[in-house]
């Protein structure tokens, strides 16, 4: 299914500020066997409309900001990708039902139109991979467990999200080529920013879904050598750091009561870097953003001017980020989707003895910012497990010492213990 980007200027979230700028998968694997006839999928992903668009594109902002938010607080640099959660995200409630669904659906502004956020999830990675100017590519990825959803795996919702999300679908066992193949995949997808996403799976892992999302973008303005010079940036511990310091004059201006900021443009215009410095100096960006919302952002956004002559100042920076944002999630409102017998994911299958349930959402970013412009990427994997499952019975064994414990060393010739102890207290 074609789908056909409505209203871009409106969906985009630098409308004013890009106007206004200037200057290989075995094939055999890809077969899903023995498939069985579900109900049609009731999601039918439609072309937004401007109204619409713009009422998504607010939500997604919020929840943005409550995501980011939520995993602040203690001084350390996070990044997100709130588009890499949405999408991967998006194509599990796809197979969503009821109040799992309308839970899904809410947290991205679906509360009484879930096809509707899941037709701006689809018209979102779409815009992404029709990016122009810089080096964009989203991708979609389903890794199905054939020990646990062979034969009951509904075709319908593999066909709605190979069509609409354009995922990759691989019907393989989760073992240890498995895992290789989707780091590698992880890898290949993040142009070698992120090398992997997961260690290792649940034995009830029924299925992986996975979005990556990699850029790379050059400024529009370059620094000159003349604008890079030693600095100093003082940390929010009081500490300070040794830093590479790019400086540059900037014609857009930004302000609201809390902040100002800048823009900078990367090479194509369609996507910038902006900075939001807090007025208080004393004041950490977690703190900043303690009690700022995606509204804010709109309006910091909104206030945007030339008006001025702007001198900017930006650190050279490099970090990683990585957690499960399974509990941020649940805070946000999304309870169903993680309760093992509460969880409707019957649109992807229905066990004869067990249930679908998602087990985590484990997300990670990469992110380089230097005189030649940024790379960064994000990956989201979406983990669902099953109930009742005992997958590999004869060749799995679990041993959990997580409690008090013997322990002999022993000589294998005749199996003579050398050592005999217990553990009680650690």
């Amino acid at each position: 299914m074609k789908k056909i980007l409505a209203s871009i200027l409106a969906a985009s979230l630098m409308t004013g500020a890009v106007s206004a700028c200037k200057g290989e998968t075995d094939p055999t694997e890809q077969v899903i066997p023995d498939r069985i006839a579900g109900a049609p999928m009731s999601a039918e992903l439609r072309t937004l409309d401007e109204s619409e668009n713009e009422q998504y594109r607010r939500a997604y902002l919020n929840t943005a900001f409550d995501l980011l938010r939520n995993k602040t607080g203690n001084g350390t640099n996070v990044m997100i990708s709130p588009a890499s959660i949405m999408i991967a995200l998006s194509m599990a409630e796809a197979g969503a039902h009821g109040t799992t669904r309308d839970q899904m659906a809410a947290l991205w502004g679906g509360q009484e139109d879930s096809d509707g956020q899941l037709s701006y999830a689809a018209e979102l990675l779409d815009r992404l991979n029709s990016s122009e100017g810089v080096s964009m590519h989203a991708a979609d990825s389903m890794w199905i467990n054939q020990q646990i959803l062979a034969g009951v795996l509904k075709d319908d919702y593999v066909d709605f999200v190979r069509d609409n999300y354009d995922s990759e679908v691989n019907m393989l066992d989760l073992d240890d080529a498995a895992l290789d193949r989707i780091n590698g995949w992880v890898n290949d997808n993040t142009d070698g920013m992120i090398d992997k996403i997961i260690d290792s799976f649940e034995p009830n892992t029924a299925m992986m879904l996975l979005n990556a999302i990699a850029f790379d973008g050059s400024w529009q303005q370059q620094y000159e050598e003349h604008q890079v010079h030693d600095g100093t940036f003082r940390n929010s511990d009081g500490t300070e750091s040794d830093v590479t310091m790019l400086n540059s004059e900037e014609g857009l201006y930004l302000e609201n009561d809390d902040a100002t900021g800048f823009i900078k443009f990367y090479e194509g215009c369609q996507y910038a870097f902006v900075v939001m410095l807090p007025k208080d100096e004393d004041c950490d960006a977690d703190s900043f953003l303690a009690d700022f919302t995606g509204d804010d952002f709109n309006g910091f956004m909104d206030s945007q001017t030339y008006e001025y002559q702007v001198f900017a100042t930006l650190p050279e920076f490099e970090y990683d980020y990585g957690d499960s944002f399974a509990g941020t999630l649940r805070d946000l409102g999304m309870t169903d989707a993680f309760s093992p017998a509460g969880a409707d994911l019957t649109g992807i299958a229905e066990l004869e003895d067990g249930n679908l349930y998602i087990g985590d959402v484990i997300h990670k970013t990469h992110i380089e910012v230097d005189s030649a412009g940024t790379r960064a990427a994000a990956v989201t994997a979406v983990s669902i497990r099953a109930t009742g499952a005992m997958i590999g019975d004869d060749n799995i064994r679990r041993v959990e010492c997580d409690r008090p414990f013997a322990y002999a060393i022993v000589d294998t010739t005749d199996n003579t213990p050398v050592f005999i102890g217990t553990v009680n207290n650690l």
